[in-house]
């Protein structure tokens, strides 16, 4: 980010929803490398906050963003296994 955010741990979940929120903007019109580096915005953001102010509700929508990215850029085929 090229400005520092504040420091409240409510405003950080805030904007962490808002960049996986854009995560699946991004998935739905193609763009997946965009979609990469908002999903890394997303977790390094959930990562600065303090010990014991973290969200399982958005930690759940991190992880599940993270599958389906990992779905679509590495899909495999257990046919050729």
């Amino acid at each position: 980010m090229s400005f520092p955010l504040p420091r409240d741990v409510d405003f950080i979940k805030e904007v962490v929803g808002f960049w996986i929120d854009d995560v699946d903007d991004r998935i739905q019109i193609n763009l997946l490398k965009d979609a990469e580096q908002s999903w890394r915005t997303a977790n390094d953001l959930y990562l600065t906050l303090p010990p014991g102010t973290g969200d399982m509700e958005l930690e759940d929508r991190i992880f599940a963003a993270r599958v389906k990215l990992d779905n679509l850029l590495n899909p495999t085929n257990e046919n050729n296994l």
